[in-house]
């Protein structure tokens, strides 16, 4: 027969190997929410004429003849690393009540410039068969997706009058 002793000793040896477990998954969530990519060292100038070849028309399209003016909320970038970390973080991570932005055309143009002209920037994964379904099947954006665009194009025109 097992002892008291014996009994127990799974059950905690488990509790604190999860414990353990948790406390690291933790520690690197909070890591990734606090490093991000630096921008510093990109080609800023091959960036904007993707822009302008690409990701420009593909925000004007999402927008649908709406002017980015109409949304009053002015956004500020202080140089180009600053204009494309804000531009990451309001195209690919998202926000309550617009979710799917990084489906869209201009974030695989924004994913594809930032991933080929910043050397060690390991780019955003975004399901191809997802976005494609996206194109076909296109759902009506929200007032609060066109915010986050009207931020993007925003940010999209000053970091190429500044770069």
């Amino acid at each position: 027969m097992y002892s008291m002793h014996e009994h127990r000793t799974l059950p905690d040896a488990l509790l604190f190997v999860l414990s353990v477990f948790f406390r690291k998954i933790f520690i690197l969530q909070l890591v990734g929410l606090v490093l991000t990519y630096n921008f510093t060292d990109c080609d800023f100038e091959k960036i904007r004429k993707k822009y302008q070849e690409v990701i420009y028309q593909a925000l004007e399209k999402y927008m649908n003849g709406i002017k980015s003016t109409e949304f009053n909320n002015p956004i500020y970038c202080e140089d180009p690393p600053d204009c494309l970390t804000k531009i990451e973080r309001i195209t690919f991570y998202p926000t309550h009540g617009c979710t799917s932005l990084a489906k869209e055309i201009f974030a695989v143009g924004t994913n594809a410039a930032l991933t080929l002209q910043c050397p060690g920037y390991s780019g955003m994964q975004i399901n191809n068969t997802q976005a494609k379904k996206k194109r076909k099947k296109r759902e009506v954006a929200t007032n609060k997706c066109r915010k986050q665009v009207a931020y993007l194009i925003e940010l999209w025109r000053r970091f190429s009058r500044i770069s």
